[in-house]
């Protein structure tokens, strides 16, 4: 779910009620006595039939100024919006307030409420205040939903960071664990024996994987071309270990080279596969990697799945739906329909 398609309800929450009721009250007694002077805190009757009527055109104010507010956040969420929703927000609101204040002043002197004159003077000096008062206010909350804003997204951005960080961890893991270095150096030291070109291509593609490894610790994302060349590296090294107990398809859409993914996505996705299933000559693990007409990119493999149970935490598939999840976009997708698993990641359009 992105910030864009969030819509907030048109409704108030506890704390804007209790808001309401705090600065009403002060609020009709400032008015009324500039409606009706000294007599309105003097004058016991003219105290209770004046607040009344004050105070519930002030909360319709107050709710129609809140509702006016939550309608255009909607209408304009983002940031570069901000200036054109506040210019909007302040007309809306000042067209209410005057109106507001003329009822009042026009009304009570049109049916001559508990005695009541019009007093121009007082009229004009209520409206100017009225208009302060809204640009005070409409600055407050601006200033109030900015700072939350960035609180917000510098956590978010700090928690990503950590999933990235963890991501990268188990990922460096996954690769500087004992057995897997044992492996590639045994892989390694049986072709310089045999074939020295080979081992030669081997030592090029696993000092590439390591390093990719160890720069990609500080990105936050990179792009799908780049996972592709990884990845290619990586799988040379697993291809040379299991020979023709896997294959690998790629079927990516050149438009989609330059969309970005989080770093060691494809490495993952990957080695979850390797890790369980069994890897068999005469019926390889086949791995395609192709992206959709959507802009989905996909892992599936072939399910074989070994006879002993192999222990997992599901961390990679967790640190890959964390980050999405950050980072405000689409969910992963898992399908496992008993012969094939497959999962599907979004590819984010570079901006």
């Amino acid at each position: 779910m992105t910030v864009a398609n969030y819509m907030k309800p048109l409704t108030y929450s506890k704390k804007e009620w209790l808001i309401m009721w705090l600065i009403m009250p002060p609020i009709t007694m400032i008015l009324n006595y500039c409606l009706f002077g000294k007599d309105y805190f003097f004058d016991a009757r003219t105290f209770l039939l004046a607040s009344l009527p004050t105070f519930a055109i002030l909360m319709l104010v107050y709710i129609s100024c809140g509702m006016v507010a939550i309608v255009l956040l909607n209408r304009f969420p983002k940031y570069q919006q901000t200036f054109k929703r506040i210019g909007l927000s302040l007309l809306a609101y000042i067209l209410i307030m005057v109106a507001s204040v003329t009822i009042l002043f026009l009304g009570y002197d049109y049916i001559g409420f508990l005695g009541y004159e019009i007093h121009w003077g007082v009229y004009v000096q209520v409206l100017t205040v009225g208009v302060l008062c809204n640009l005070l206010a409409t600055s407050f909350n601006e200033g109030a939903a900015f700072y939350e804003k960035w609180r917000a997204i510098a956590d978010e951005a700090e928690g990503l960071k950590k999933e990235n960080l963890q991501s990268q961890l188990e990922g460096l893991k996954g690769q500087v664990n004992p057995h897997f270095l044992f492996n590639s150096l045994n892989s390694l030291s049986s072709l310089i024996a045999d074939d020295p070109e080979k081992a030669e291509k081997f030592l090029d593609e696993m000092s590439k994987v390591y390093r990719y490894l160890l720069r990609n610790n500080e990105d936050g994302l990179a792009t799908l071309d780049t996972e592709m060349q990884f990845i290619q590296s990586y799988f040379h090294m697993l291809k040379t270990r299991y020979g023709d107990g896997m294959e690998m398809e790629v079927r990516i859409n050149e438009q989609y080279k330059d969309y970005l993914i989080p770093p060691l996505t494809l490495q993952m996705l990957v080695e979850n596969a390797v890790k369980h299933n069994m890897i068999l000559k005469d019926s390889p693990l086949q791995i395609l990697i192709m992206t959709t007409n959507s802009g989905k990119l996909v892992v599936s493999n072939n399910l074989q799945r070994k006879v002993r149970n192999v222990s997992s935490n599901k961390v990679g598939l967790s640190n890959i739906a964390k980050k999405y999840q950050l980072m405000k976009e689409e969910e992963i997708f898992v399908q496992d329909d008993g012969k094939e698993f497959a999962v599907a990641v979004p590819l984010i359009q570079p901006r």
